[in-house]
């Protein structure tokens, strides 16, 4: 469903896409003064931002971020989301490097509008430990408006998998247990951390979401599937490393 961008949400996308390319974050000012009016005028600016920045050069993302409360999702650019263990410079982010450690969800099937919980379980073939980096383009990013943020693709700024499991997983995240370890020290250790209990519990939400913007969620589509450990501010010369019991690990070093 295309919806036409107001003028205060092209003058937005069109500072984004600045931001984007300069480097230079929004004031704290202008990005409240240019905060959508709601989050359907949120995600008609992340489709301008992202097609101005051909994101998505097949034509569709094949990878969605999603937060739980309320429900709210952008899609993730190709080229943001990695593989394997990484080094991230800090001078490629704007104003913050976030790390938010979550499951990553990989589809075995196409997931259609109005499916069921138990229909969306079934549909995955494969879970991931990951590591979202969050980074806003504009300043003092606790203070802005939600509609800016979520205009401003939920914060995002990569998306790292890690290695996983393709079997059993149902099994695994079982009141799984969550470790943090922050340069070889453990900064946090919990079990069954997500804030909906399941990470599998937005996915029909999600699933309408996309169908109503897109073609809809596909064989193959990753999806990151909210907090497991809240937010991490990280640092220049950390090592960031996580591991989901069962599941898998995943590792990160800022320089």
């Amino acid at each position: 469903m295309s919806v036409a961008l107001s003028p205060r949400g092209a003058e937005l996308a069109e500072r984004l896409v600045a931001a984007w390319r300069s480097g230079q974050p929004l004031s704290a000012l202008d990005a409240t003064r240019l905060a959508p009016s709601d989050d359907t005028a949120a995600c008609t600016v992340q489709d301008a931002v992202g097609a101005a920045l051909d994101w998505f050069p097949r034509g569709r993302a094949r990878a969605w971020k999603i937060a739980s409360a309320p429900p709210t999702a952008a899609p993730v650019p190709d080229a943001f989301l990695l593989e394997g263990a990484h080094r991230l410079r800090h001078e490629d982010f704007h104003t913050v490097i976030g790390i938010e450690v979550e499951l990553v969800l990989r589809l075995g099937r196409a997931l259609p509008a109005g499916c069921s919980e138990t229909e969306a379980a079934a549909a995955i073939d494969g879970i991931f430990a990951a590591i979202e980096i969050f980074d806003v383009r504009a300043r003092d990013w606790n203070t802005l408006p939600r509609t800016f943020l979520l205009a401003d693709h939920q914060m995002h700024g990569r998306l790292l998998l890690g290695t996983g499991i393709e079997q059993g997983w149902q099994d695994s995240l079982a009141d799984t247990e969550v470790i943090l370890i922050v340069d070889g020290r453990e900064k946090l250790r919990r079990h069954g951390g997500h804030a909906l209990g399941s990470p599998v519990a937005i996915l029909p939400w999600l699933a309408g979401h996309v169908a109503a913007r897109a073609d809809g969620l596909q064989k193959g589509d990753l999806v990151a599937s909210g907090t497991w450990t809240g937010l991490h501010e990280a640092h220049i010369g950390e090592r960031i490393a996580a591991r989901f019991a069962n599941i898998g690990e995943v590792c990160l070093d800022i320089t």
